[in-house]
């Protein structure tokens, strides 16, 4: 139980990890589409489901 919390706890670090890269992306680079973004959103949290 305590390995599925600290789990829990590294899965969410990871996703806000995501977000703020997806985010200052997106605010820093001009050339950057919505899709571009989203497909990089996705690879990393795919990265997240494998690990």
């Amino acid at each position: 139980m305590n390995w599925e919390a600290k789990k829990s706890s590294s899965d969410t670090v990871d996703f806000s990890e995501i977000v703020k890269k997806a985010y200052d992306k997106g605010v820093n680079e001009t050339e950057i589409t919505v899709e571009k973004l989203l497909e990089d959103i996705k690879a990393d949290l795919r990265q997240i489901v494998i690990c």
